[in-house]
């Protein structure tokens, strides 16, 4: 055990000898040798050292000083003059350096193999090299990904949100995790949601688009009006080039909060694109003009909407307005201007609207001749809650039910539709049937469809819609605005 206490000894020994030689050359001590033997001469070979007196094996204080020799006649002498004694810090400086590396190694395999017992998925050398350790939050959020992931297999949603919020909460830069972590909120804590959502528009600005999109669809089911006008008028004005789908979420919105301010200051920004202000101009006009001025204002609209987004919001408006004719005068007469998603349910709308019963139910059997695309099912699911009919709710589901669509996630939003168009209707087996074919392509029991189905069913018109909607997604926007057209109107 003697080399155990000479090891401390050096350990000590270092910082205390190599310090009193030191102020020895500097003339701090009154010229006293602070190792030799004060009683021997202090020549070379001659001079006994007196360092060394407590230590087990005198060669090991070779060590802290090399001038400590060993003689022919075997005795342990000082090589150099008592004037020639110096310290030797740079034999000290590689020690501690050593013994210090030495620790550090250590404690950073003992830190590498905690973290892997925890999980973590950490390397030795991401340990070992500080740089590195900012990468560490990440890895953390990975091993608490895996954990969300796990208890989302198991059914375990509240140990699932716990991870999954601690997972962003330890790497914010992770952007799928963020808005996920967004769109679990929004129907428990949507306030949460609508934190999570504004911090990844900030964060993510190369992401903002897509994030605002998301945040809008759960705005939007969620009833919040205020929020989705506010959200609008922010990405009309960051994004131009985005406006159209924008403008018609900023005014469906405001015909519900009546605030005029919004519009209005809109309206002046000189950066807007010609068709934004060509709509937030028509949209002020309409609230102020007689009802006498309606029906001129909006036909020459028409004939002088810029593009299709603003030619779709006119005809949209002629048929809110009971001009379902006019209307159908000028969709026939720009109906180039149209894609196929917008033109068909103008149509169809507008001849229901014009009381068109039998031109309306043909053109619906003419798209129904070809297997209906999940698209299609969803503007005719629209098209039903808008305006529902019992003979146009038979044809589509008796064909629909003779060739149904898979049941897979590309037929998800289709079959929702076709729920909500049955459960506007109150047509109790054909609720059934979508909702059969829902929890097929879930492979779950989708236990909240049928609560939400029987809600459907009791004919409440004052039913807040808003309730359910956010378990019904994703939903098209042509559905969800047609849902919340049909359960809360435009005073």
């Amino acid at each position: 055990m003697g080399w155990i206490a000479d090891f401390f000894r050096l350990a000590w020994g270092f910082l205390y000898w190599n310090t009193r030689k030191t102020a020895y050359r500097a003339h701090l001590t009154g010229g006293r040798c602070p190792c030799q033997h004060p009683s021997d001469s202090g020549r070379a070979w001659e001079t006994a050292c007196s360092a060394v007196g407590s230590w087990n094996n005198p060669a090991r204080f070779r060590r802290l000083c090399p001038l400590l020799q060993r003689t022919e006649g075997g005795a342990w002498r000082c090589s150099v003059d008592r004037a020639d004694v110096r310290p030797f810090w740079g034999r000290a400086a590689v020690f501690y350096g050593s013994a210090t590396a030495l620790l550090y190694l250590l404690a950073a395999l003992a830190a590498f193999l905690f973290l892997r017992s925890v999980g973590y998925g950490v390397t030795y050398p991401g340990v070992l090299w500080p740089p590195a350790w900012k990468k560490h939050s990440a890895v953390r959020s990975e091993f608490f990904l895996e954990k969300f992931r796990a208890a989302s297999g198991a059914g375990d949603t509240q140990s699932a949100l716990m991870a999954l919020s601690t997972a962003y909460g330890l790497d914010p830069r992770n952007y799928a995790a963020g808005r996920q972590l967004a769109g679990l909120w929004q129907v428990n804590q949507p306030g949460l949601s609508d934190q999570i959502y504004q911090r990844l528009l900030h964060d993510h600005p190369d992401q903002a688009e897509i994030t605002a999109q998301t945040w809008f669809r759960a705005l939007l089911a969620r009833g919040d009006f205020a929020g989705v006008e506010t959200l609008a008028a922010a990405r009309i004005t960051a994004d131009p080039a985005s406006s159209p789908a924008w403008v018609n979420a900023l005014l469906f919105a405001n015909a519900r909060t009546g605030n005029a301010a919004v519009c209005a200051e809109l309206a002046r920004n000189p950066a807007l694109p010609s068709s934004a202000r060509f709509l937030l101009a028509l949209h002020n006009d309409l609230k102020t003009a007689a009802p006498g001025e309606i029906r001129p204002r909006l036909i020459a609209a028409a004939a002088a909407a810029p593009d299709a987004a603003s030619f779709y919001h006119v005809c949209r408006q002629l048929i809110a307005r009971g001009l379902a004719q006019d209307a159908f005068t000028w969709i026939d007469r720009r109906s180039r201007l149209l894609g196929p998603r917008d033109l068909i349910p103008l149509r169809l709308d507008a001849l229901a609207a014009a009381g068109w019963r039998t031109t309306l139910r043909t053109e619906v059997e003419g798209l129904l001749m070809a297997a209906p695309s999940p698209s299609l099912i969803e503007l005719l699911s629209a098209h039903l809650i808008r305006h529902p009919d019992d003979d146009i709710r038979n044809a589509v589901f008796t064909r629909l039910e003779r060739d149904p669509p898979p049941d897979t996630p590309a037929s998800y939003s289709a079959y929702l539709s076709l729920f909500c168009a049955a459960g506007v209707a109150r047509d109790k087996p054909r609720m059934h049937w979508t909702a059969a074919h829902i929890k097929a392509t879930l492979h779950e029991d989708f236990r909240s469809l049928d609560i939400i189905g029987e809600a459907l069913l009791d004919n409440n018109r004052h039913r807040r819609v808003e309730n359910f909607l956010p378990a019904l997604q994703p939903l098209p926007l042509e559905v969800s605005y047609a849902l919340l057209d049909h359960y809360a109107p435009a005073p």
